[in-house]
């Protein structure tokens, strides 16, 4: 009679293979077993696949990287998808202001930036946001921003009333110095602006774009283009090669809301073949490679456009058929977005068909639209009329809130009590 086969007697190489067919779920349950199997699993070799399958947690891109505080490990990644996709998380409204703004903010590694009204603040990471002091402006701001951007330790921010302003953060880091304005950039509000190593990039109310040079050669005030969109420009990106940049506009005119300049000859370069509607203006959007472009708008879908062969490849209705007023993607394959209802930011997995989580920024204020979030693997921002809004996923006894499954609850129930339901 032959001795029975054990588990933990075989050998490494062939746990590891039996392992690898396991849920992650299950691979935690078997780490409590014993010191042995504890010991495979909590190394790297099981978990490089399964880290690579989640949403948010992927860490793929050095762009998407560069503002996540912290860097995930394997194994933590996967428990970390788990929260985002099960709305498990810690909700805190870092703070509030009475008067309602259309507010805008940049993630970065170390320093959450916001901007409201005539307000410019920088919020660290790296503190308690309850105890954190915040990095201020310190020269009075008479306009009110309407987009900035962050590059380094210079900040651009793009003004109501036509104006270009160029900060630079303090040797103590404690407030932003003003470092020179460009005051007649454009007649009007600037709504989008960008930049690269060689140039600046602003869109405006006025239906005009202009390209600016460096940093150090724009005090000329004196663009190197202007380029005429003849309808509202909303938004504006440059893609990550710094050779080309797309704008969108409101599409109140018989052109199209989507257009892709080059930067070396300040010519349209793509035209992007699509059957536009009167009114599916562009609000947002973001390259996730220097072939792919996401955008969203009016039209209430998320676009994934391909600029090879000048194409929209996929796209993505929002659950409750909002305009998606921003847009924040990890450059790989997740995306958030969020909507002009309800104080909404959906989920969205570019896998996937439909949407993956919904989370509510505020369930007092759902007249708000969210006008502007970011994201990295664990914390996910947002900008309401009112509110700056943290939500955590990185830890291990949160509430699950599945809004997911109450849409789709409450979906079911309204198409039982309609006229057209049959039985």
């Amino acid at each position: 009679m032959t001795d029975a086969w054990r588990l933990d007697t075989l050998p490494s190489d062939v746990l590891i293979l039996i392992f690898d067919y396991c849920h992650a779920f299950d691979l935690v349950r078997l780490s409590e077993v014993c010191t042995r199997f504890y010991d495979i699993i909590s190394g790297e070799t099981l978990w490089v696949k399964k880290s690579k399958q989640p949403v948010v947690t992927n860490q793929t891109s050095r762009k998407f990287r560069d503002r996540c505080n912290p860097l995930l490990c394997l194994r933590t990644k996967w428990h970390v998808s788990h929260n985002w996709q099960y709305g498990r998380y810690k909700k805190k409204v870092l703070f509030s202001q009475k008067t309602k703004l259309m507010p805008w903010i940049q993630l970065t590694g170390d320093t959450l930036w916001w901007s409201g009204g005539n307000q410019l603040c920088g919020l660290r990471r790296s503190e308690s946001f309850h105890e954190n002091r915040p990095i201020l402006v310190r020269e009075n701001v008479r306009s009110d921003i309407c987009k900035f951007i962050v590059r380094n330790e210079c900040i651009i921010t793009g003004h109501r009333d036509g104006s270009i302003k160029f900060w630079t953060k303090s040797r103590c880091n404690e407030y932003l110095d003003f470092y020179f304005s460009i005051d007649r950039a454009h007649t009007c509000d600037i709504n989008a602006i960008d930049e690269t190593s060689d140039a600046i990039m602003s869109g405006s109310g006025d239906g005009t774009v202009k390209v600016w040079g460096p940093v150090g050669q724009t005090i000329l005030n004196v663009p190197l283009t202007t380029i005429n969109i003849t309808d509202r420009v909303w938004s504006l990106s440059a893609d990550p090669t710094g050779r080309k940049f797309a704008v969108g506009s409101a599409g109140n005119s018989d052109c199209p809301p989507l257009h892709i300049f080059d930067l070396e000859c300040y010519s349209q370069s793509d035209i992007l073949k699509h059957n536009w509607r009167r009114g599916a203006g562009i609000l947002d959007m973001v390259w996730d490679n220097p072939q792919t472009l996401l955008t969203c708008g009016y039209d209430t879908y998320v676009r994934k456009w391909d600029l090879r062969t000048g194409t929209c490849v996929y796209s993505w209705p929002d659950p409750t058929d909002a305009t998606l007023y921003c847009l924040s993607s990890d450059y790989y394959y997740s995306m958030i977005t969020g909507s002009q209802f309800n104080c909404k930011a959906v989920l969205w997995d570019q896998r996937q068909k439909s949407y993956v989580q919904v989370y509510f920024m505020d369930l007092c204020r759902m007249s708000s639209p969210v006008y502007c979030l970011s994201f990295d693997s664990t914390h996910l921002y947002g900008a309401t009329d009112q509110h700056l809004v943290e939500f955590t996923f990185s830890g291990y006894s949160y509430k699950e809130t599945n809004y997911k499954e109450i849409l789709r609850y409450e979906q079911i129930r309204a198409n039982r009590t309609s006229p057209d339901w049959i039985v």
